[in-house]
Protein backbone atom coordinates (compact mmCIF):
# COMPACT_ATOMS: atom_id res chain seq x y z
CA UNK A 1 0.00 0.00 0.00
CA UNK A 2 3.05 2.85 0.74
CA UNK A 3 4.56 2.02 -2.17
CA UNK A 4 1.30 2.73 -4.06
CA UNK A 5 1.24 5.97 -2.78
CA UNK A 6 4.92 6.64 -3.40
CA UNK A 7 4.25 5.95 -7.04
CA UNK A 8 1.63 8.34 -7.18
CA UNK A 9 3.55 10.91 -5.36
CA UNK A 10 6.66 10.58 -7.85
CA UNK A 11 4.22 10.77 -10.45
CA UNK A 12 2.51 13.73 -9.95
CA UNK A 13 5.65 15.49 -8.77
CA UNK A 14 7.78 14.31 -12.18
CA UNK A 15 4.98 15.38 -14.51
CA UNK A 16 4.82 18.91 -13.42
CA UNK A 17 8.58 19.31 -13.86
CA UNK A 18 8.86 18.03 -17.43
CA UNK A 19 5.91 19.41 -19.14
CA UNK A 20 5.57 22.27 -17.82
CA UNK A 21 5.63 25.17 -15.02
CA UNK A 22 2.79 26.72 -13.01
CA UNK A 23 2.45 30.38 -12.34
CA UNK A 24 0.66 31.07 -9.02
CA UNK A 25 1.37 34.95 -7.91
CA UNK A 26 -0.80 36.61 -5.08
CA UNK A 27 -1.09 40.67 -5.82
CA UNK A 28 -1.67 43.33 -3.16
CA UNK A 29 -1.94 46.97 -2.77
CA UNK A 30 0.28 48.94 -0.74
CA UNK A 31 0.69 52.28 -0.06
CA UNK A 32 3.48 54.11 -0.99
CA UNK A 33 5.05 53.86 2.70
CA UNK A 34 5.67 50.29 2.20
CA UNK A 35 7.73 50.53 -1.13
CA UNK A 36 11.43 50.66 -0.86
CA UNK A 37 12.16 54.26 -0.98
CA UNK A 38 15.10 53.66 -4.18
CA UNK A 39 12.03 52.35 -6.25
CA UNK A 40 10.16 55.75 -5.51
CA UNK A 41 12.51 58.01 -6.58
CA UNK A 42 13.70 55.72 -9.27
CA UNK A 43 10.08 55.93 -10.63
CA UNK A 44 10.27 59.93 -10.30
CA UNK A 45 13.43 60.32 -11.65
CA UNK A 46 12.70 58.75 -14.78
CA UNK A 47 8.66 59.18 -15.74
CA UNK A 48 7.06 62.19 -16.50
CA UNK A 49 3.40 62.83 -16.70
CA UNK A 50 2.15 59.45 -15.02
CA UNK A 51 -1.48 59.17 -14.30
CA UNK A 52 -3.18 56.86 -11.62
CA UNK A 53 -0.09 55.24 -9.89
CA UNK A 54 -0.92 52.14 -7.42
CA UNK A 55 1.76 50.10 -5.90
CA UNK A 56 1.22 46.38 -5.90
CA UNK A 57 3.36 43.42 -3.73
CA UNK A 58 3.66 40.91 -5.73
CA UNK A 59 4.01 36.81 -4.43
CA UNK A 60 5.18 34.29 -6.58
CA UNK A 61 6.49 30.55 -5.69
CA UNK A 62 10.17 31.75 -5.89
CA UNK A 63 10.47 35.54 -5.59
CA UNK A 64 8.52 38.83 -4.58
CA UNK A 65 8.41 42.17 -6.00
CA UNK A 66 6.44 45.31 -5.66
CA UNK A 67 5.03 46.48 -9.03
CA UNK A 68 4.10 50.03 -9.79
CA UNK A 69 1.13 50.60 -12.32
CA UNK A 70 0.17 53.63 -13.92
CA UNK A 71 -1.09 55.29 -17.13
CA UNK A 72 1.39 57.04 -19.36
CA UNK A 73 0.93 58.79 -22.80
CA UNK A 74 -2.25 56.87 -22.93
CA UNK A 75 -0.44 53.66 -22.47
CA UNK A 76 -0.66 50.98 -19.71
CA UNK A 77 2.73 50.45 -17.76
CA UNK A 78 3.81 48.49 -14.76
CA UNK A 79 7.39 48.74 -13.53
CA UNK A 80 8.56 46.23 -11.80
CA UNK A 81 11.37 46.30 -9.05
CA UNK A 82 12.71 43.82 -6.68
CA UNK A 83 12.19 43.39 -3.04
CA UNK A 84 14.83 45.95 -2.25
CA UNK A 85 13.87 48.45 -4.79
CA UNK A 86 15.87 47.90 -7.87
CA UNK A 87 14.58 48.21 -11.06
CA UNK A 88 13.36 44.88 -13.18
CA UNK A 89 11.63 45.10 -16.06
CA UNK A 90 9.00 47.17 -17.29
CA UNK A 91 5.84 46.05 -19.22
CA UNK A 92 4.01 47.96 -21.61
CA UNK A 93 0.43 46.67 -22.46
CA UNK A 94 -0.27 46.81 -26.06
CA UNK A 95 -3.29 45.71 -28.79
CA UNK A 96 -2.37 42.33 -30.94
CA UNK A 97 -2.54 44.23 -34.45
CA UNK A 98 0.22 46.48 -33.17
CA UNK A 99 2.34 43.97 -32.90
CA UNK A 100 4.84 43.14 -35.51
CA UNK A 101 3.81 40.65 -38.46
CA UNK A 102 6.10 38.52 -38.08
CA UNK A 103 6.09 38.30 -34.26
CA UNK A 104 1.96 37.88 -35.12
CA UNK A 105 2.49 35.11 -37.53
CA UNK A 106 5.20 33.59 -34.90
CA UNK A 107 3.33 33.35 -32.11
CA UNK A 108 -0.27 32.30 -33.83
CA UNK A 109 1.90 29.43 -35.56
CA UNK A 110 2.92 28.49 -31.85
CA UNK A 111 -0.97 28.46 -30.69
CA UNK A 112 -2.15 26.53 -33.73
CA UNK A 113 0.38 24.00 -33.39
CA UNK A 114 -0.83 23.02 -29.63
CA UNK A 115 -4.53 23.76 -29.30
CA UNK A 116 -7.89 23.25 -31.18
CA UNK A 117 -8.96 26.77 -30.48
CA UNK A 118 -6.71 29.90 -28.54
CA UNK A 119 -8.12 33.03 -27.71
CA UNK A 120 -5.01 36.05 -26.32
CA UNK A 121 -6.31 37.68 -23.00
CA UNK A 122 -3.69 40.34 -23.04
CA UNK A 123 -0.18 40.78 -24.39
CA UNK A 124 2.53 43.10 -22.64
CA UNK A 125 5.62 43.85 -24.22
CA UNK A 126 8.30 43.51 -21.64
CA UNK A 127 11.48 45.72 -21.62
CA UNK A 128 14.55 44.92 -19.46
CA UNK A 129 18.36 46.19 -19.38
CA UNK A 130 20.42 48.19 -16.84
CA UNK A 131 18.54 50.91 -14.88
CA UNK A 132 20.65 52.94 -17.36
CA UNK A 133 19.16 51.40 -20.26
CA UNK A 134 15.99 51.41 -19.29
CA UNK A 135 15.97 54.67 -18.32
CA UNK A 136 17.83 55.94 -21.70
CA UNK A 137 14.74 53.89 -23.35
CA UNK A 138 12.09 55.80 -21.01
CA UNK A 139 13.55 59.24 -22.18
CA UNK A 140 14.17 59.01 -25.84
CA UNK A 141 12.12 56.05 -27.07
CA UNK A 142 15.48 54.39 -28.03
CA UNK A 143 15.90 50.77 -27.78
CA UNK A 144 20.02 51.04 -27.43
CA UNK A 145 20.54 47.73 -25.17
CA UNK A 146 17.25 46.38 -24.44
CA UNK A 147 16.20 43.22 -24.25
CA UNK A 148 12.71 42.97 -25.90
CA UNK A 149 9.97 40.38 -25.05
CA UNK A 150 6.33 39.65 -25.35
CA UNK A 151 4.19 38.08 -22.33
CA UNK A 152 1.33 36.58 -23.57
CA UNK A 153 -1.86 35.44 -21.21
CA UNK A 154 -4.08 33.64 -23.47
CA UNK A 155 -6.49 30.04 -22.76
CA UNK A 156 -5.82 27.31 -25.05
CA UNK A 157 -8.11 24.29 -25.85
CA UNK A 158 -6.84 20.86 -26.23
CA UNK A 159 -9.80 17.91 -26.97
CA UNK A 160 -9.45 17.42 -22.92
CA UNK A 161 -9.48 20.71 -21.61
CA UNK A 162 -9.18 24.83 -21.77
CA UNK A 163 -6.98 26.53 -19.57
CA UNK A 164 -4.72 30.09 -19.07
CA UNK A 165 -1.65 30.22 -20.36
CA UNK A 166 1.11 32.81 -20.32
CA UNK A 167 3.93 32.11 -23.08
CA UNK A 168 7.04 34.69 -22.92
CA UNK A 169 8.14 35.37 -26.45
CA UNK A 170 11.18 36.81 -27.73
CA UNK A 171 11.06 39.71 -29.95
CA UNK A 172 10.88 37.45 -33.05
CA UNK A 173 7.93 36.15 -31.47
CA UNK A 174 9.40 32.53 -30.65
CA UNK A 175 8.34 31.28 -27.32
CA UNK A 176 10.56 30.97 -24.57
CA UNK A 177 8.77 29.18 -21.87
CA UNK A 178 4.65 28.64 -21.43
CA UNK A 179 3.40 27.75 -17.63
CA UNK A 180 -0.17 27.37 -16.96
CA UNK A 181 -1.78 30.17 -14.90
CA UNK A 182 -3.82 28.70 -11.68
CA UNK A 183 -6.06 31.02 -10.87
CA UNK A 184 -6.61 31.49 -7.07
CA UNK A 185 -10.33 31.18 -5.63
CA UNK A 186 -12.33 34.12 -5.60
CA UNK A 187 -15.13 34.39 -2.27
CA UNK A 188 -16.74 37.19 -4.93
CA UNK A 189 -20.21 35.28 -6.57
CA UNK A 190 -20.73 36.29 -10.21
CA UNK A 191 -23.83 36.03 -11.71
Amino acid sequence: MVKKYWAIFFFCFFSQLTYGQVKIEKESRVMSNEVPEIAIKWLEDVFDHKKKLKWYFEESANSCSFEAKFIRKGKKYSVEFSETGFIEDIEVFEHWRKLPHSVRDNISDYMEDLFIKSRIEKIQIQYTGSKEDIQYWVQTDLLNQMVVKYEVEFYGQTENSKKLWEGLFDRDGKVLMKREILLSPSNNLFY
